[in-house]
């Protein structure tokens, strides 16, 4: 499904380049001589990633843009397309948490989360994809998660969001391939991002432990170049998903073959989760 792409002397546009997932994929792209477009709601943090990968001795250029804002999106792309033509690769990045119960939201904050995770991957696909089949060649990287496939009763609305971009990308992997186009969702597990920083926090998990707690453990998570690696792997080889880690990778397959109430216990929230199994031995136990 669509023809593979070259990375080296293609032109590339990555959201939320200014750090993590992003920056690290802008870097891998430079190395491998690809011509790096640089776009972050953080300007000065898409100039350094920009200046970053000039150093590595390839042309780059950073843009700020909002890609929650749809009018932003087309400006960029008419900017983009009339300086420096039509992408070979277009890695929709940019993304922010939330976690918490689905009753401690409020429906603005679903609006927030999914303009960026969601919204913003469509408008990006919509500004930049239409060019790319008219030249019958490209690639499009849209960032999932591990958690698109693992329910999570403490993550409703970032689940919610990734399944969607898995769902979205396999479609349009079907309609674009035959065009040139490819299509790849990655599905990251626990990455050491500035994620957290861009998370919401609700009822149980707002408080400064469990945030605290929640940042403790994605610092122990995979490095940020390890879903670069994956990315340039998924582009060169034209996969249609790719998760990143063994926790990614692996909950994937566990919920192919675990049966769905497996699947919705493990979900529950930690305590949740314990004192069932607990109430379960307890009953074992003084049962006649």
């Amino acid at each position: 499904m669509g023809a593979k792409v070259q990375i080296p002397g293609s032109t590339t546009l990555i959201t939320g380049a200014g750090s993590g997932i992003g920056q690290a994929t802008a870097l891998a792209m430079a190395k491998r001589g690809a011509k790096v477009l640089a776009v972050d709601i953080n300007e000065a943090a898409a100039k350094a990633t920009a200046e970053a990968c000039q150093e590595i001795g390839v042309e780059s250029v950073a843009f700020q843009c909002d890609v929650a804002n749809r009018a932003a999106v087309v400006a960029l792309a008419e900017q983009v397309h009339r300086e420096h033509g039509t992408l070979q690769i277009l890695v929709n990045n940019a993304g922010v948490g939330m976690s918490g119960r689905f009753l401690d939201m409020s429906l603005d904050d679903w609006e927030w989360i999914r303009s960026i995770n969601l919204d913003g991957v469509l408008y990006g696909c919509h500004a930049f994809v239409p060019a790319m089949l008219e030249q019958g060649r490209g690639h499009v990287i849209n960032l999932s998660s591990g958690l698109a496939f693992l329910p999570q009763a403490m993550t409703p609305a970032y689940s919610t969001t990734k399944a969607a971009v898995l769902m979205f990308s396999r479609s349009v992997r079907a309609d674009w391939g035959t065009r040139g186009v490819g299509v790849t969702a990655i599905c990251p597990g626990f990455i050491d991002t500035a994620i957290i920083e861009r998370t919401r926090f609700f009822g149980d998990v707002d408080n400064p432990r469990a945030v605290a707690l929640t940042k403790r453990g994605f610092s122990m998570g995979h490095p940020p170049e390890l879903a670069a690696t994956t990315i340039i792997k998924a582009i060169e080889r034209n996969r249609a998903m790719a998760g990143v880690g063994w926790e990614a990778r692996g909950g994937f397959q566990l919920t192919r073959i675990l049966p769905s109430p497996v699947v919705t216990l493990a979900a529950r929230p930690l305590p949740d989760f314990v004192g069932r199994i607990l109430n379960r031995s307890r009953q074992k136990a003084i049962a006649p």
